[in-house]
């Protein structure tokens, strides 16, 4: 993180010049001028997520409409689908969270790139046992420390800004600790820090390590894992026995989500999966027989994720270990893309491709490699692709379950340490000392001030949350789910790629 500042003349300027880069000068200049109904910030917010999302927005222009429409529906989901926009701040000092007093430009520690609270849930690692984990690691690269750290703090502050959404008297009690929560998840982190600096071992988060302090957010996650996966809640949910087969389902999956569906694959691109699947085999750390991964069944999924929704994900059906089709699995293979804060810091490359990335940092964050044995890589259709067990016997932390016991105050700022101490122990890497004593040198300065000033960092920056979902939602308003980036037919991909991209239902209109 670096120091600086900018006031209204430089986010002005910064627009104009990134509205004339975009061809965008119009639509964010308007928003950028005194007299116009928007202010600079909200074009600001505009011309960044435009550059960022340009070639998709060009290329795949109704899945980007999806995405938008997502992020529009929650503060959350905005938060989700903006990291370029955190990314910009950090770099412009436009917002406080480019600057601090703790900051450390090396070591550049194993990065999460995106470690906000919904990027973390409970993983079933090779021997059954259930751990709390990183989940997501589309934008992890290399950084220094305080990226991951003000991310997660900015996220558990919004989240207490925003549980108890049908409860105003309960979200008053959750707002109000806001703070206190972030600088719980910054303690959490500073503890794991200064546990590895001392030479301890790692240690995973189980439910064995949740229920002493009866934490109701990590015990929801893991009881529903439990359950989930005792029932195969998958089959029954997304797919059909027809005749003495199963199939997965098609149409709409999620009778709250009209977006979320599965669609019909192409027959000439079904062909190819096999030799995907097989690519996929030979990465994972302990693969079973080929025959346990015999295809089955495929679907386009369209609608899921928030940052991902425009990438390209498939839902495979594969036989597992006998023809009996209660030992089907389900598979997520899911389109990977360079990660969102590569090029941040120098050197700017540290992986030598995108599957590498991925299956190197989610083996050394985790605190066993094999926390969830299914989860490697592969290439299909010239796509980097990643492939990860679907199942409901994994749960995602979710902001929306943050109500009743789930949303007080004492909850989410348990979660919040426990997931400051995960991204302490990934900062730490495999060694575990050399970057825990670098790091907690720096911190040990002020133990406190680190403290307050991430805590001070994540409130402001969440409720720049708010304020930017609100601008970003009234710029979707003014220049369509495009962001006023112009769409040509000849940017169109060839017929047959267009089909496996799928088209999903148009999107609810913003309210």
């Amino acid at each position: 993180m670096r120091g600086g500042g900018s006031g209204r003349g430089v986010l002005r300027t910064f627009v104009r010049s990134l509205a004339i880069i975009l061809g965008l000068a119009p639509l964010v200049f308007a928003a950028a001028c005194d007299d116009a109904p928007n202010d600079a910030r909200e074009g600001e917010i505009a011309g960044v997520l435009a550059q960022a999302d340009e070639s998709l927005i060009r290329t795949r222009p109704a899945l980007v409409a999806g995405k938008y429409t997502r992020m529009a529906a929650s503060p959350v989901d905005f938060l989700r689908g903006s990291l370029q926009l955190y990314r910009h701040d950090a770099r412009t000092g436009a917002t406080p969270v480019s600057v601090s007093q703790f900051a450390l430009d090396v070591p550049l520690v194993p990065s999460l790139g995106d470690p906000h609270v919904e990027n973390f849930g409970t993983l079933r690692a090779s021997d059954g046992t259930l751990a709390l984990e990183p989940n997501d690691f589309d934008a992890a690269d290399r950084a220094p420390y305080l990226w991951d750290v003000r991310r997660l703090a900015s996220s558990m502050a919004l989240a207490a800004l925003v549980a108890n959404a049908n409860d105003p008297a309960a979200r008053d009690r959750s707002a109000a600790e806001a703070r206190a929560i972030a600088r719980a998840t910054v303690a959490g982190y500073r503890k794991e820090i200064e546990r590895a600096a001392s030479g301890a071992a790692a240690e995973r988060t189980t439910a064995a390590s949740v229920v002493p302090f009866d934490n109701a957010i990590a015990k929801d996650a893991f009881e529903r894992s439990e359950r989930d996966e005792l029932a195969r809640r998958e089959l029954t949910d997304l797919t059909e026995i027809v005749g003495a087969s199963r199939r997965l389902k098609r149409g709409g999956i999620d009778p709250e989500d009209s977006q979320s569906v599965y669609a019909e694959l192409p027959a000439a691109v079904l062909a190819s999966l096999p030799s995907a699947i097989e690519r996929w085999r030979r990465t994972l750390l302990a693969p079973a027989p080929p025959e346990h991964f015999v295809l089955l069944d495929a679907v386009r999924e369209l609608g899921s994720g928030v940052s991902s929704w425009p990438r390209v994900r498939v839902i495979l059906l594969v036989r597992g270990a006998s023809d009996e089709p209660g030992d089907d699995r389900l598979l997520e293979l899911k389109e990977l893309a360079d990660s969102g804060i590569a090029g941040l810091y120098p050197p700017g490359v540290h992986h030598d491709d995108v599957g590498l990335r991925i299956l190197d940092t989610s083996r050394a964050a985790w605190a066993r490699p094999d926390a969830e044995p299914s989860w490697g890589v592969t290439e299909w259709l010239g796509l980097p692709m990643q492939i990860r067990a679907e199942t409901e016997g994994q749960k995602n932390l979710r902001v929306a379950r943050l109500v009743g016991a789930r949303g007080e105050p004492r909850a989410i700022a348990e979660i919040g340490s426990a997931l400051g101490a995960v991204v302490a122990r990934v900062h730490a890497g495999p060694e575990r000392t050399t970057n825990a004593r670098a790091i907690y040198a720096r911190i040990a300065i002020d133990p406190e001030g680190f403290l307050d000033e991430q805590a001070d960092v994540a409130v402001v920056y969440a409720r720049q949350t708010l304020a930017d979902h609100a601008r970003f939602r009234h710029a979707l308003e003014i220049h369509g789910l495009s962001l006023g980036v112009p769409i040509d037919p000849a940017d169109a991909p060839r017929p047959d790629f267009a089909a496996v991209l799928g088209t999903p239902p148009a999107p609810p209109a913003l309210h």
